[in-house]
């Protein structure tokens, strides 16, 4: 079973500690993520249609809102990763560069001995019994051994969400709604039909402009609702679950599992909160 050693969310995104014995589905982050293995079975990560194997020297890399996956590479095995999400916004007041100055040029990531030292130092801290973890300068570390400066055609690619008048006014009023209400499952459906285009249509212009098919937005928005509350409130899983729109507890259980691997009790059960979050959670 999957499990959460460690969670720590803060300004600067959230961090963790996962024992996952199990695949998650295709999905998407809008924070920069990295994964890295620390004992056990080692780990599959596909992503832009190639497999990284996760293992004591080689790391997997995600730029925002990149569709990628996970799987054990072997089934039922179970191994230990350290994975971060890492906020663009929080990566650009730390560094003081352009957004999106700098991203992952590779899902690939050599792990160096800096790196490695960075991602031992992190573990260190999400482990210890101190409860004012002072992880931004570690993380910020570990984010800057893990980049390099990439070309500004890619940088802007990977940011078209953040940048005005990027895309159709009719993808950007679907990612508003969705946005603005994660159990509005009918969005993307209703605004293709105001816009006078077809379903599959509407969707292709979608997944151009976006990145990510409809479906795995629509996800993305739900799951970091879920993970909104569940960080913010002290509200049950049970009333999560209906306010995010789901017919039943058990199909938010297997819909937050599937993207994360454990079940949303067993997330709340290791977390651990650092500074203001200033995290906005929406009540749809």
């Amino acid at each position: 079973m999957s499990r959460a050693v460690a969670v720590c969310h803060g300004p600067f995104g959230r961090v963790s500690i996962y024992g996952l014995d199990r695949p998650l589905v295709l999905h998407a982050h809008r924070e920069a993520h990295l994964i890295f293995f620390l004992e056990g079975a080692r780990g599959l990560v596909s992503a832009s249609g190639r497999e990284v194997r996760v293992d004591p020297f080689m790391g997997a890399a995600i730029n925002p809102w990149e569709p990628h996956n996970f799987r054990p590479e072997r089934d039922g095995s179970a191994g230990l990763f350290l994975v971060v999400y890492l906020k663009p916004e929080w990566l650009l007041a730390q560094t003081m560069t352009p957004l999106g100055a700098r991203a992952f040029p590779s899902s690939a990531l050599v792990i160096t001995r800096e790196i490695a030292a960075w991602r031992d130092k992190a573990v260190e801290m999400l482990l210890s019994a101190h409860r004012d973890l002072h992880l931004d300068p570690v993380l910020m570390a570990l984010a800057q051994a893990s980049s390099e400066p990439i070309g500004t055609d890619l940088a802007s690619s990977l940011l078209h969400l953040s940048a005005e008048g990027t895309i159709d006014r009719r993808v950007q009023r679907a990612c508003r709604l969705l946005e603005q209400h994660p159990s509005h499952e009918g969005a993307l459906s209703s605004v293709a039909r105001e816009a006078g285009l077809s379903r599959a249509h509407f969707f292709k212009l979608f997944r151009q402009q976006v990145g990510v098919t409809p479906s795995v937005f629509a996800n993305t928005v739900r799951l970091d609702a879920a993970l909104d509350r569940i960080v913010m409130s002290s509200d049950p899983v049970t009333t999560i679950s209906e306010r995010l729109g789901f017919s039943c507890q058990s199909v938010f259980t297997r819909f937050f599992t599937a993207h994360m691997g454990m079940a949303p009790s067993d997330y709340r059960r290791a977390l651990r909160k650092v500074g203001p979050l200033n995290l906005k959670v929406a009540h749809g």
